[in-house]
């Protein structure tokens, strides 16, 4: 994922390499590729979310196999929260400035804004390992074990959805 933009730079046709010596061209060009590698990278997390999503949904499955019913109205609203953070990503604004905006969305802007959603990947990466824990904990003794683990697993959702809430603040410039 580091080097996505690079990667779309590197399948430019001989026409867009030529295009880029128009001046003013290059500019234009680098923003629309740091957008579509934006794109990418949201949709590359939203799946991971959704992932993280179903293997939360098994482990609510194997808490009622299991007998232990009382956590499985947390376990829906949990995935409630995800669903929600989850159209908050892929609906999340791609860094588009019109040309009479207000603010506008440069390279450097677009480039800040790439590198915040890479941090939001190890937050998804803390959300499935809440999930691991939570799972591993079910067959434990000890009873309020899975609901600790549980909460573990809404405070890692919540984190996220902040960072989220808070990316467009980057957009506006005014973190």
């Amino acid at each position: 994922m580091d080097n996505l933009r690079e990667k779309i730079k590197g399948g430019e046709n001989f026409l867009e390499k030529l295009m880029r010596k128009i001046p003013g061209f290059q500019g234009y060009k680098n923003r629309e590729q740091s957008r579509t590698a934006d794109q990418i990278q949201r949709k590359f997390m939203a799946k991971e979310l959704m992932q993280h999503k179903g293997h939360l949904t098994e482990v609510g499955q194997e808490m009622i196999r299991s007998g232990n019913l009382s956590l499985i109205a947390e376990v829906d609203r949990v995935t409630k929260i995800i669903d929600k953070v989850n159209d908050r990503i892929e609906h999340a604004a791609y860094g588009y400035s019109g040309l009479f905006d207000a603010v506008r969305i440069g390279e450097m802007e677009l480039d800040t804004l790439y590198e915040y959603d890479m941090e939001m990947v190890s937050n998804i990466s803390s959300i499935g390992e809440a999930i691991d824990a939570l799972e591993y904990s079910i067959d434990d003794e000890d009873k309020s074990k899975p609901k600790a683990k549980l909460r573990d697993v809404e405070k890692a959702v919540k984190a996220l959805d902040k960072k989220v809430m808070d990316r467009k603040k980057i957009l506006m410039g005014v973190e």
